[in-house]
C-alpha cells in the first residue's frame, strides 16, 4: 500500500513537473483599446483574447471577449505589423464578428497564415492584429475584397492602423507599453516611434 501511495505522488510530482515544462509559453494574451470606432469610452471595457500559434499547422487559433464594431464593421481581418517602421502586412480573413461576447460566451477564429510564415518565420514583424474593414469584404468565409490597408480610426484619425485586437508574435523582440489612458496598451520594439493603436 506504501508503494503504492509513492507512486502515486511521484506521478503527481512528475504530472506537475511536466505541465510547467510542456510550452504553454505560446498562447499569447491579446489585448485591445477602447478609443476606437464603436467603443464608449467612458463606459466600454476593452476587449480581451488569447491566441496560440501552431508551428507545425502554420495556423493561429484564439478565442476573444467584449469585441465591439461599429455599424457597417463586422468583418475582421488580421495584418502582422512591424511597430517600428509601421507597415502592416495583410495576412487574411478573421472571420464575422460574434456580437455580446462575454464571460463563457467567446468569439472563437482560426487563421491559417501564408505559407512565406511557415515555421514562425515572421521576419521584423512584431505583433498580429485584428481590424474592423467594411462588411463587404467578406461573404460566408470568402474574401470578396481584399483590404488594401489596415483601417483607421474616425474617432482619432491619427489611429492607423486601428488594430481592435492586437498580441505579440512569437519570437518578437518587443515589449508590453501602457498608453496612459484607460486600459489602453501597445506593443513596440521601439515606442518612441509608436503611436498607441488603441
Amino acid at each position: 500500500m506504501r508503494k503504492l501511495a509513492t507512486r502515486i505522488a511521484l506521478s503527481a510530482v512528475f504530472l506537475a513537473l511536466f505541465a510547467v515544462a510542456t510550452p504553454a509559453q505560446d498562447v499569447q494574451p491579446m489585448y485591445g483599446g477602447v478609443i476606437i470606432d464603436g467603443y464608449d469610452f467612458g463606459n466600454d471595457i476593452g476587449p480581451k483574447g488569447s491566441i496560440r500559434f501552431d508551428v507545425k499547422k502554420n495556423v493561429v487559433t484564439g478565442y476573444y471577449n467584449g469585441l465591439k464594431m461599429p455599424p457597417g464593421r463586422r468583418a475582421i481581418f488580421a495584418w502582422l505589423h512591424n511597430t517600428k517602421n509601421q507597415q502592416s502586412t495583410y495576412v487574411g480573413p478573421v472571420g464575422w464578428l460574434k456580437k455580446d461576447t462575454a464571460g463563457k460566451n467567446k468569439g472563437k477564429f482560426r487563421i491559417a497564415l501564408p505559407s512565406q510564415y511557415k515555421g514562425g518565420n515572421f521576419g521584423a514583424n512584431e505583433i498580429i492584429g485584428f481590424t474592423a474593414e467594411q462588411t463587404n469584404y467578406l461573404s460566408g468565409t470568402k474574401v470578396v475584397q481584399r483590404p488594401k490597408e489596415p483601417s483607421g480610426s474616425k474617432t482619432l484619425p491619427s489611429l492607423k492602423p486601428a488594430f481592435y485586437l492586437f498580441a505579440k508574435l512569437p519570437g518578437a523582440n518587443t515589449d508590453l507599453h501602457y498608453c496612459g489612458h484607460g486600459q489602453d496598451f501597445f506593443y513596440a520594439a521601439a515606442p518612441d516611434k509608436q503611436f498607441c493603436y488603441d
